[in-house]
């Protein structure tokens, strides 16, 4: 309950900001309370301290040009017509001074001053205009002073504002949003490098390089009207921008879908690389995990932060292992070092025993019995390296598909994590959410996370139906309506359970055949519901959208995929040399032809199909059964004359596949054993699997070897 005191006050509000005005009791003021002066004394009065100034600090502020005794009049009697309408408690006297009282008072101005700590976009939402803009009292110079100064303090507040609710928008891969924010700062404040630097981020990042380009140069002509130049490290940059360095071939980066959605995950994902890369004061190392199923985006969010890492500057170095890669020690570190680490600024300055450390590691064909076995001192010697590295300028580390990498190399970098203090170091990896498939050292990263390991783990979940939306309306710029948009949204989600990788082919497919369009629009039918059936289903749709660009290529780069597809996942360029009778350059320039086509990716140091769905799609679609026999065949050929174990498992499997009995079968028992002495897990399971599937029918010897091979490979992995 209001006191009767209270009751007799007037409600207040005084608007500052824009074009200044007052409402009494949610009207309009009376024409008295608006007068110029009357309403600088009011605005002044609500922004002094305690409200409260005394008369001859007044007199000097509204009249300083009458004498005394007129100016002691004038503010007596604006006093006078101000109580008689907002009521007498409302200004009270108490010897010299003049108070106005804060009981139901409402000023836009300090609801802003408040709100620009704890909620920025709610200080920018109140500051429609300048303060007290287009105002003046006329002969009140130290007034006019006062305003002139209060409309610097809140445009500065506001640029300030307007950057963190850009920086926030960034951070939640709202590009647009980040673009508008820099963009009303800088019309605020032209020499604001904090919003020159988050314009150029979120327009390079949004793909807009002419844009941010554009924007550098008016920064520049602008400063340069006062004798400035831009800092060093706009510069810097501006210069990332234009030169696309930054946007270098990584997983994830071309013809994904746009990131939307996820706002929690990306905020949490992205502040991880901020606390990265701000050197001291709580800034690196940092380490993220992202996690998903197949299909959830893990790759593209890969991209994203490794593309926003360069942007800032940052070297970036990635590996993509792949699955054979499991039992070869220090394959996953050696990728990494590789990646531009060892070339890197500040890498002269590394320890020369953790240099020779690292070389050996990195060797084509180490001597047998060098290679070094202890993690603490591999470990140590890559934080010396990141130590030197980052001194000079941030370091980011990717690795792709971290289920795949070997024990000792992840071991490694999480011990070199913890040896570069505060140096701005970022490492970003990507897995599997089924834990029980992953080396067991990456669990150890997970559980270190956010304990001796700062950073941590954001899981990628499919799609909801309203970021399904989002999606369909920012990639369907073929249907006519936004009608249109939304059946083929929720078409689109229930056929895919908002996976975000059908989605995406679902969507590139319709780009690119027109023809289908009609028949997807259609759905659903008459009478029917979103439950019925698609007249064409996804897998399909996903079969058409790559084979829609595999008959774009010619044939020799046709016969380089058909070639690369019957093998595993990574690329053997000599065997494909071998099978399309090709010179290596031609099928080398043909793989690079097939990465610009999406069809296979480069992943630091040999090319790989991008997809299991794209080889599935060859072998069914472009190779006819008597192809695909010969090209085996063919393989199985190829491969006789090589002894490494990943060529004999692969050999096994053809054979295994092309002639199944007696023959393939022992091979593929020999690659077992040879895979159970060499502790080759992985390589184990694939030979009994050819074996398998060789086995003669009726042949219970073979069958009793398979199971004793099978038996003793379980006891080993236990």
């Amino acid at each position: 309950m209001l006191s009767d005191s209270v009751r007799e006050l007037h409600r207040l509000e005084l608007q500052c900001f824009g074009a200044p005005s007052a409402r009494l009791d949610g009207q309009a003021a009376p024409p008295q309370v608006l007068w110029h002066k009357h309403l600088a004394l009011l605005v002044y009065l609500a922004l002094s301290p305690n409200r409260t100034r005394t008369r001859s600090h007044l007199h000097g502020l509204l009249w300083p040009e009458t004498a005394d005794d007129q100016a002691r009049h004038s503010l007596n009697m604006a006093l006078s017509r101000l109580r008689l309408e907002l009521g007498e408690k409302r200004l009270a006297s108490a010897g010299d001074g003049i108070t106005l009282s804060d009981q139901r008072l409402d000023v836009d101005a300090l609801r802003c001053d408040a709100a620009f700590e704890t909620d920025p976009a709610e200080a920018i939402r109140l500051m429609p205009g300048d303060f007290l803009e287009g105002f003046d009292v006329d002969g009140a110079h130290a007034f006019e002073e006062w305003c002139t100064e209060r409309r610097r303090h809140y445009r500065a507040q506001a640029v300030v504002a307007l950057v963190r609710v850009g920086e926030e928008a960034l951070a939640r891969a709202r590009y647009p949003d980040a673009v508008s924010a820099a963009r009303r700062a800088l019309v605020l404040e032209p020499y604001s490098e904090p919003a020159m630097s988050l314009l150029m981020r979120a327009s390079g990042l949004s793909g807009d390089q002419a844009g941010a380009l554009a924007a550098f140069r008016d920064f520049e002509a602008c400063a340069a009207h006062i004798g400035e130049r831009p800092s060093r490290e706009l510069t810097e940059l501006a210069d990332r921008v234009r030169s696309q360095r930054w946007r270098a071939s990584r997983p994830g980066r071309a013809g994904q879908t746009p990131l939307v959605g996820r706002e929690a995950v990306h905020r949490t994902a992205f502040g991880v690389l901020a606390d990265g890369m701000r050197p001291g004061g709580g800034g690196g190392p940092r380490v993220l995990l992202i996690t998903g199923d197949p299909g959830t985006g893990k790759t593209r969010l890969l991209g994203e932060c490794l593309d926003r890492l360069a942007l800032q500057g940052a070297v970036v170095a990635v590996a993509r292992p792949l699955e054979s890669d499991q039992d070869a020690p220090w394959s996953t570190l050696c990728a990494v070092v590789r990646g531009g680490l060892l070339t890197a600024p500040g890498s002269a300055a590394v320890d020369p025993g953790a240099l020779r450390v690292l070389t050996r590691i990195t060797e084509e064909l180490p001597p047998p019995g060098t290679l070094p076995t202890d993690v603490a001192q591999v470990g140590a010697a890559l934080g010396s390296l990141l130590r030197a590295v980052a001194d000079e300028q941030p370091v980011a580390l990717g690795i792709h598909d971290a289920q795949y990498s070997d024990d000792a190399s992840l071991d490694a970098l999480g011990a070199a994590i913890t040896h570069v203090g505060e140096l701005p170091v970022v490492a970003v990896l990507t897995a599997t959410a089924t834990w029980d498939q992953v080396p067991p050292a990456l669990l150890r990263i997970r559980a270190e996370l956010g304990r001796n390991l700062p950073g941590a783990e954001v899981r990628l979940e499919p799609f909801t139906d309203s970021e399904t939306r989002q999606v369909v309306f920012a990639q369907s710029p073929w249907c006519a309506s936004d009608g249109e948009r939304e059946r083929l949204a929720r078409r689109v989600f229930f056929e895919t359970g908002g996976n975000p990788f059908l989605v995406s082919t679902l969507l590139r497919g319709l780009a690119d055949a027109s023809s289908l369009r009609a028949e997807v629009l259609e759905w659903p039918p008459p009478g029917g519901t979103d439950q019925s059936p698609l007249p064409i289903s996804v897998p399909v749709m996903a079969r058409r959208a790559t084979t829609a660009r595999i008959a774009k290529l010619d044939e020799p780069t046709q016969a380089v995929l058909k070639a690369a597809s019957i093998g595993p996942t990574a690329i053997d360029v000599d065997l494909v040399v071998a099978l399309t009778g090709q010179s290596r350059t031609a099928v080398e320039n043909a793989l690079g032809a097939l990465e610009r086509a999406r069809l296979v990716t480069f992943t630091g140091d040999r090319y790989a199909v991008a997809a299991p769905l794209i080889a599935q799609v060859v072998l069914s679609e472009w190779l006819l059964p008597g192809e695909r026999r010969l090209l085996r065949e063919r393989a199985i050929t190829a491969l006789a004359a090589r002894s490494d174990i990943e060529a004999r498992v692969f050999r096994a499997e053809l054979a295994a596949a092309v002639a199944p009995g007696p023959a393939a079968f022992d091979a593929a028992i020999e690659v077992a054993r040879l895979a159970v002495a060499a502790k080759s897990r992985r390589t184990v399971h694939q030979a009994l699997g050819a074996a398998e599937r060789a086995l003669p029918p009726d042949d219970e010897p073979r069958r009793l070897a398979l199971a004793e091979m099978q038996a003793a490979s379980s006891v080993a992995d236990s």
